[in-house]
């Protein structure tokens, strides 16, 4: 099997995401098991430190700047950062959306 071990995802930017990573949506291929904080791992050393500054730190920060949905679910509300991803899901990255 050439790919044992493997999985791809799909994830959609929104907003300045989308501006820093240039891009709507990216599939990326992760070891089976990885979780949203390998990804959020992977994505800071793909995109660098703009990316980095604008995600801040999502899993530490009480007001973060950006928010993991995967398949639909705010990731808060299933094991967090260490929510496991599987083949085939979607994961949303939106940052803060202003209002008032």
């Amino acid at each position: 099997m050439e790919n044992a071990g493997k999985m791809k995802v799909n994830v959609k930017f929104l907003a300045s995401i989308r501006e820093i990573v240039g891009a709507h949506e990216i599939r990326f291929e992760l070891n089976s098991g990885d979780t949203v904080k390998d990804l959020l791992e992977l994505l800071e050393s793909r995109f660098g430190v703009e990316f980095k500054e604008a995600a801040g730190k999502p899993f530490e920060d009480e007001n973060p700047r950006i928010r993991f949905l995967v398949n639909g679910r705010d990731v808060d509300f299933l094991k967090g950062p260490e929510t496991e991803l599987k083949e085939g899901d979607l994961v949303v990255l939106i940052p803060p959306v202003g209002g008032g």
